[in-house]
Formats: C-alpha cells, structure tokens, sequence
C-alpha cells in the first residue's frame, strides 16, 4: 500500500510517498518496508526505538512530534490514537465483512466466548474467536494471545485471516485496557455484551481507581449496534447509558423483568454439570461446567445468540458441547477424588468456585494456589480469605511471581487466612501438586487455581515452560 493512500486514514500527509510492506509498533518486527508506530509505553518512549526501525528498514514513521529530520511519516500528538485507523486501513477494514460480538466484564469472557463460539458453529457459520487464550478459526488455534484484546495491527490482521478463511461471525473478549489503549478504535460491534464487573485491574499499570476501570469498560457501548447487559448487576446501568440513542437493548438475568429471564439453576445429571431454564422455553438448558456462574454465563451467550438469530437448536447444541481450557476443567484422574484446573486469580472467582464446588463434593476441598507478583497485595489477601472460608485445606506455592519472592507472596497470603485453617508452603510447583494429590482421598475435590490454560511460569523478567497438565500426567502414570 502507498504511504499517501495509508496515512489518509489519519488526515495527514507524507514529505514524499512510498511502498509499505507492514506495520509494526515493536521495533523488533519491522521488516523492510514497514511503517513504525512509535507509541508511548508506561515504561518506555517508543521514540527511543525510531533508529533501530531504520536500521531495520522502516520506510516510514508514525511518532509523537517532532519527526526527525530526513525521516519519512508523520508526526501526531498521540500516535496511539492513529494506530487503529491505520490498522484498519492497511488490512482493508475487515471488520466490516464480519458480524462481531465483544464481550465485556470481570470474569466470564473467555467461557462466555467459547459458549457463543460453540453455539454459532452449531447454527453452521463459520467462526472466529479472539481473546485470552488466543486467536482461533473454529476449533484451531490460529495465534497465542498476548493480551485478552490484541493490540491494533495484531486485532486486524487476523481480523483479515478470518475475513480470508470465510468467517462470517467472529466473537471477541474486550479488556477494559482495551479500551483504555484505544484498541479497538472505529470498530463498530454488532452486538456488544456486559457480564458483570467487581473491583479488579486496579493498580499500577493498570487502572487508577474502580470508577476508571468502570468507565473503560462502559465505553464499549459507543461502538455497538445491539447491547446486552446482566440487568442483576449494579454496574449494567452504567454501560447501557453509554449506547447510542435508539440502539437495541436486552437484558438477561435470574430475577424478574429481565428481557431473557433464567431460573431454577441447579447441577446436572452429569458430573460437575449446570442445568437451568429459560422463560418461555419448556425443555432445560445443559452446559458441561459447574455453578450458577456458568449458569449465568450460558443465559448471556443465549441472549446474544437469539437476538442475532440463531435457533434454538443450535443453541442448546453449543451449549451442551462446550469445554474451555483451564475454566472448571476437569483433569481425566484415574482415582476415586476429583481433580481440576481452574483460572480463579482473584477472591471473587475463588469465593464463586468454591461456591460451585461445594454441592458438588462428598468429601474436602483442597485447594493449590499462589498469586501474581507485582500486583496489588489486596488480592492475593482477599484469595487467602476466600480460600480458608470455603475449603478445608490449602497448600500454597509459586504462581507468576515476576520481579517478587514468592515466598513473600505466599506469606502474605497465608497471613490472611482465618486462625487454624491448615495449609503448608511448598515453592516448587511440581512438587506442591504431587503432593496435594498425595494427600488426596476418595470423595475430595482437587482444585488446581491461578494458571489456568497458562503453560508457563513468569519469574525475573522471563518465562519457564510449565505446564499443570503435563505434571497431573507424570503423576498418575506413576501410580
């Protein structure tokens, strides 16, 4: 694409044209003819990286002024805000070609968003889906995600792979450091959904208090066609304010006067199953995932799948499939207890897990857990709180720990765990998971929490393969 044809996205004009072969805002991938977007880190100044870009062939830059001299590009205010219109216009707006559905809250995404992914397969439309556990076309997984919502040029150029590779409908989970970054600028959603929002991504780095974190995620309801909204939580009223006069809105809920209104959730035949019904429906509704919380995530795929029109068939059929990786996911043990790894990284998601696990459970609850370093201490103290208030024992161990000691992090849990509640520390992994499982009885529940699909540990600046799946196989093919 011709630099004057791209740089039109964004109302300004090149010294002198020429051919772009690429965008990168990462200085490491540019490629001979790219355009670098020089973009203001919370660290570092992308500026500081324009010479390596030459050096390694940029043919344009996009940075905050002035554009040094004998340099092709433009120079911008904030080149953030100019990223998007030019990944849109690189790719060739592929969003545009595509029926998106964002998805928004505190927890759920990424369930909710393999549930619509399922339930749109089933109805026969080709999917895409972009997210926390990456970017996928059906049941393949096209790229490893590097964060819940891709920056720009990532979000469109497998925007354009989906487009390429016949998607008609693609799902994607929307950060609220999505929106706080501007990465999905000028995109227009189909049908924009909230699942629920409690005090979380609040600290350095992050958000600066709760009413910002709110606000980023409200501002997703300026970009949509269709808003769906959990009318139970506080917060609902807040982000349909921000759709747009005469936009469409349903809401969903297991309380009267929702639009799409569930009840009588409850387990299921199958093990670790949710059942619930759905006003005006005679038959129950089946999702193979524990709790009320799956219960809810089920109703809010539902009610963006009828309001985009797909059959009820189809949506039963998706719901009845579905299996997301590392969320209430059950490890196939050959032993009389149950074994499961769980993505539950803050107190709300343990207080919610342990909730579901409990009716569930003829015997304890022991729980594996640690918490990530370099975030606020209020989590991982809430996780302390929760876990000795919902299960009988807990053994403590290394989780992400970053630039922190993780036997510091764990200490600082285990300081806020209720007075006689038993745990033990045990810093390696490996060795914290074989022996829980020793520990384990007949009827127990084994709840692995914090990794999730995670396959890595992330420690001084660098990540170590590690893989909780990979450990529970060593161990059972020892006994």
């Amino acid at each position: 694409m011709k630099l004057s044809q791209l740089l039109s996205a964004i109302g300004t004009r090149c010294p002198w044209d020429a051919d772009i072969t690429a965008l990168a805002c990462d200085s490491r991938e540019v490629v001979p003819g790219a355009l670098f977007a020089a973009l203001k880190g919370s660290s570092t100044d992308g500026r500081a990286y324009i010479p390596d870009a030459l050096a390694r062939g940029a043919a344009a830059v996009v940075c905050a002024p002035p554009l040094p001299a004998e340099v092709n590009g433009a120079a911008m205010d904030d080149p953030r805000a100019a990223l998007a219109p030019l990944a849109t216009q690189f790719y060739g707006h592929p969003a545009e070609q595509l029926t998106l559905v964002a998805i928004t809250g505190t927890k759920g995404k990424t369930t909710t968003a393999f549930m619509l992914r399922e339930i749109f397969s089933a109805a026969g439309l080709k999917t895409g889906m972009i997210g926390t556990l990456g970017a996928w076309i059906g049941p393949e997984l096209l790229s490893a995600a590097v964060n819940t919502t891709p920056e720009p040029i990532t979000l469109h150029r497998t925007l354009r792979q989906m487009a390429d590779a016949g998607c008609s409908h693609v799902v994607m989970e929307v950060s609220s450091q999505a929106m706080k970054l501007r990465r999905v600028d000028g995109v227009q959603f189909d049908a924009a959904l909230f699942l629920n929002l409690s005090p979380d991504h609040i600290g350095r780095g992050e958000h600066a208090d709760f009413a910002e974190y709110r606000a980023c995620k409200a501002a997703l309801f300026r970009q949509c066609d269709l808003a769906l909204g959990n009318m139970q939580d506080p917060s609902w009223p807040v982000m349909a304010a921000q759709a747009p006069s005469g936009t469409p809105i349903t809401t969903f809920g297991f309380a009267p006067g929702a639009d799409v209104r569930g009840r009588d959730s409850s387990p299921g035949r199958r093990p670790l199953s949710t059942r619930f019904f759905v006003d005006g429906a005679a038959e129950p509704y089946a999702v193979p995932l524990p709790g009320d919380f799956n219960a809810q995530n089920a109703l809010a795929a539902t009610a963006a799948a009828r309001a985009l029109g797909v059959d009820d068939a189809a949506i039963r059929a998706g719901l009845a499939s579905v299996s997301v990786p590392g969320r209430t996911q059950r490890y196939p043990a050959p032993a009389p207890y149950t074994v499961l790894i769980d993505y539950a990284h803050n107190g709300e998601s343990f207080r919610a897990l342990l909730r579901t696990l409990r009716p569930h459970c003829a015997g304890r609850i022991l729980l594996l857990f640690g918490a990530g370093g370099d975030r606020p201490k209020i989590r991982r103290t809430d996780m302390g709180r929760a876990a000795s208030q919902g299960a009988e024992f807990a053994v403590l161990t290394t989780d992400n720990p970053r630039s922190e000691c993780a036997e510091d992090i764990c200490g600082d849990i285990a300081g806020a765990f209720d007075a006689g509640f038993p745990y033990e520390i045990i810093l390696d992994r490996r060795e914290a998971i074989f022996h829980i499982l020793d520990l384990a009885r007949s009827g127990d529940i084994v709840a692995l929490l914090g990794k999730g699909h995670e396959e890595y540990i992330e420690e001084n600046g660098a990540r170590r393969f590690f893989s909780e799946w990979a450990v529970l196989d060593e161990y059972f093919s020892r006994h």
